[in-house]
């Protein structure tokens, strides 16, 4: 490029300043929802893991096909097993979930607390901040409580001190001694604050309580195949030595498919080539407006040609402007881009992605740079190649309606092109905001209004699961219900959409059932208090709910929800028939009562459940549930009171009400629906100016024709119809490659909708409706001021 070409490319945009805003602004736009998405798509698919040779990392999960469970968390003691006989890994971890109090003096604050296998930090490659890492030998039992600290707590809680290695604190009423500061990676896998090792303790160990997610690293030159031949090996012959874990395989997963879902990663594929289209549009529409110019600048160019210059020096020359024109656009749309990136990452509830945040990094800056670059070249080669290639002598003798006609169809098939996009993402965003109306409309099995959640995880050495939790918990939930507008209190393992413990229990019968004998079904459970379900709003619809004396005295008895009576006993009456654990079929477990079906951890499905009595048994971390008559915000402050009374050392934690839940659940699929319809809107509006400058261009181009029409007889009615006619032949087969190409995008987001056909042909007709009629509109305005010209004027024109 030389600065000549540079020099005339500026002052040409100052000699039309309408013409280069509408550019730079299409181009900012197109820029800045590319490289938005670009960030969301480098960040979470593209940049690699922050851990040492993550390719060499897996997933080492336990599967069980009968029960249709492809990946599940591992027991401890299988654990154990595959540690003691692989031989392609170099070594495997594992990591255990729950919760503990910190107590410093001030408020006591309930922290995510996971015991990590010693060998965890070395397998990721991370070197602690601060400190040391564990010890082998602090894995066994015995050995002194230590424990190390996120880098997050330490400098919002502790002020980044030195000083803090090697000192105690207190968590869950006892010492431990800070030994290190963990590595921020860490937080990827784990997400906790507190780390304390996992001490493996065989003796109170159980080989079917599935609890732990299990990290290993793969042996250089070992491939995912032959690690995975050898774990089936392993499986086989440790289900061969312990019977009841025969079903129970090994599959290994990549880090990378274990952090991503497949949900996710459809979701940024449909929003990238969303935003692709978008650019697509807006090229084509750019080139439209370049060759809308083309005639008036024919015989300059001409000129120009006459006086010595090549046909390559005028190309160069109009892809240098057309370049000008996208950098400039292009620099405006990288920095709404960082605006955009920032506003994303305040909005995006957290655990959304898997990365902490979207940044705009060097990758991101030379995607946008090569964006700008290429995006002005696409949208300018065409036009310089047509404005480019000219004949003097034919430039002279042409008239504007010669010069205009070899560029019509071109014009035509770009507003077509444009048109045909739009109406794909159109559907598109038309399938996903009716899959989010769906599931916002979706019957959840409870009242989730007026409903304020909190955890509480009660120190074990001072509340022992099998003693004195359960009556906290009862003492817990008599002072909230004495509180003004409180209209009920309980407590769950878990309640919908929460944070709390999901757990699948393989259920078989004990009698009659329509199932094969001693087939085995996953069951998903919760132990709840009594009154949970009148505190939910969750119908009881045969038996009874459970009641205080339903304690480790008496038989033990469960309530069951209406798909897992279905599901075992068809239509016949429940109640009194018994289920069994199949780890523990000696067991019966008693249905005194069914209740409705609730959504527990997907607004798309209802998954079959068994309650079990909180006087019974009850977990290190429960959820507490409240139902209030006001705002439940108002109450927060007399509920922490009440907790308090009762423990001042008791933290609350994940307090929120349930619509806060419900909101963060439905937070991809609205985020998918406001993008994907903000980017077809914008389409629209590219592709509607663009059918509408045809038309207009066409109709100046034409003036002195219509002119002699109307001179000759032609009634005004008559050159709208010809005028409308000729636009909406366009548009019409505009949508028609359009719905051709939205019926092949129905398999792309067919994983990513709810109650709604991927060929919808109500979506279909409306999108193909809206559009004919915007581009009707599009075609009548220049039409109808075509209808009006003075034939003595049009046909005084060359």
């Amino acid at each position: 490029m030389h600065f000549s070409d540079l020099g005339y490319a500026i002052r040409m945009m100052r000699r039309t300043p309408v013409f280069t805003i509408a550019v730079v602004l299409t181009v900012a736009l197109t820029v800045a929802a590319n490289t938005t998405i670009f960030s969301a798509v480098n960040a979470v698919m593209l940049r690699p893991l922050p851990f040492g040779d993550p390719g060499r990392l897996v997933q080492v999960a336990e599967k069980n096909d009968k029960l249709n469970l492809p990946n599940f968390n591992a027991s401890v003691l299988n654990f154990v097993s595959w540690r003691e006989q692989t031989q392609t890994f170099e070594e495997l971890a594992a990591i255990g979930f729950g919760a503990v109090t910190l107590s410093s003096g001030g408020e006591p604050e309930q922290l995510p607390g996971n015991r990590i296998s010693p060998a965890l930090i070395r397998i990721l490659g991370l070197t602690p901040v601060a400190g040391r890492a564990f010890t082998d030998d602090e894995e066994k039992p015995g050995s002194a409580p230590v424990v190390m600290i996120s880098e997050g707590l330490w400098k919002r809680h502790f002020g980044a001190s030195g000083a803090l290695i090697g000192s105690t604190i207190t968590l869950n009423g006892a010492p431990a001694t800070v030994v290190g500061i963990a590595p921020p990676a860490l937080s990827l896998i784990s997400g906790a604050d507190i780390y304390a090792p996992l001490v493996v303790d065989r003796s109170k160990e159980i080989r079917l309580n599935h609890v732990v997610f299990v990290v290993g690293r793969m042996k250089r030159g070992v491939s995912l195949r032959q690690a995975q031949a050898e774990m089936d090996t392993i499986a086989s012959r440790v289900g061969h030595q312990y019977p009841e874990v025969r079903d129970w395989g090994i599959h290994l997963v990549t880090f990378f498919d274990t952090f991503v879902s497949s949900q996710l990663k459809t979701g940024l594929l449909v929003l990238s080539c969303a935003v692709m289209f978008v650019l697509l549009i807006a090229c084509a529409n750019i080139a439209n407006l370049l060759l809308a110019r083309a005639t008036p600048r024919r015989k300059e160019m001409a000129i120009r040609a006459a006086m010595g210059a090549s046909r390559n020096r005028l190309v160069r020359q109009l892809l240098v402007e057309s370049t000008v024109l996208s950098i400039v656009g292009g620099a405006i749309g990288i920095l709404t881009a960082f605006w955009a990136v920032s506003a994303m990452n305040r909005s995006l509830p957290p655990n959304l992605l898997p990365v902490s945040g979207i940044p705009i990094d060097a990758t991101v800056l030379w995607f946008a740079s090569g964006l700008t670059i290429v995006t002005g070249l696409i949208f300018g080669i065409v036009p310089a190649l047509r404005t480019g290639k000219v004949d003097l002598n034919e430039v002279l003798k042409q008239t504007s309606r010669g010069a205009v006609g070899g560029l019509r169809s071109l014009r035509n098939g770009l507003a077509a092109a444009e048109l045909a996009l739009a109406t794909v993402l159109l559907i598109g965003a038309g399938l996903l905001i009716q899959s989010l109306a769906n599931l916002q409309h979706v019957h959840l099995g409870f009242d989730s209004r007026g409903l304020v959640t909190f955890q509480l995880a009660p120190p074990p050495t001072k509340y022992p699961l099998g003693g004195k939790a359960p009556l906290l918990y009862r003492a817990v939930l008599d002072s909230l219900q004495s509180l003004p507008g409180v209209r009920g209190a309980a407590v769950s393992s878990g309640i919908p959409f929460g944070a709390g413990n999901y757990t699948t229990h393989p259920m078989i019968t004990n009698g009659p059932s329509i199932l094969p004998s001693g087939a085995a079904v996953p069951i998903d459970w919760r132990i709840v208090s009594p009154g949970y379900f009148k505190t939910m709003a969750i119908p009881l619809l045969r038996g009874r709910d459970f009641s205080d004396a339903d304690g480790p005295a008496v038989p033990t008895v469960i309530i069951v929800s209406q798909r897992t009576a279905k599901k075992f006993w068809g239509d016949e009456d429940p109640i009194g028939k018994t289920l069994s654990r199949s780890a523990d079929p000696r067991t019966p477990l008693t249905v005194v009562g069914v209740v409705a079906d609730v959504r527990n951890t997907a607004l798309s499905q209802e998954s079959p459940a068994l309650y079990y009595a909180m006087a019974a048994r009850v977990w290190p971390l429960m959820d507490i549930v409240v139902r209030v008559e006001s705002s439940p915000e108002t109450l927060l402050p007399a509920i922490r009171q009440k907790v308090h009374e009762i423990d001042a050392e008791l933290a609350l934690a994940n307090v929120r009400t349930m619509d806060q839940w419900l909101s963060n659940t439905a937070a991809q699929p609205r985020l998918n629906a406001v993008l994907l319809g903000t980017f077809a809107a914008v389409a629209l509006l590219i592709a509607t100016v663009g059918i509408y400058g045809v038309i207009a261009y066409s109709v100046n181009q034409r003036t002195r024709e219509i002119g002699l029409r109307v001179a000759l007889g032609a009634k005004p009615s008559g050159v709208l119809s010809l005028i409308v006619g000729e636009g909406m032949k366009v548009v019409l087969i505009g949508i028609g490659i359009g719905l051709i190409g939205g019926f092949a995008l129905g398999r792309t987001v067919s994983s990513l909708v709810f109650g709604v056909v991927v060929h919808d042909p109500i979506t279909f007709g409306s999108v193909a409706i809206i559009l004919a009629c915007v581009g009707l509109v599009a075609c009548t305005i220049p039409a109808s001021r075509a209808a009006r010209v003075d034939p003595m004027v049009a046909l005084r024109e060359e």
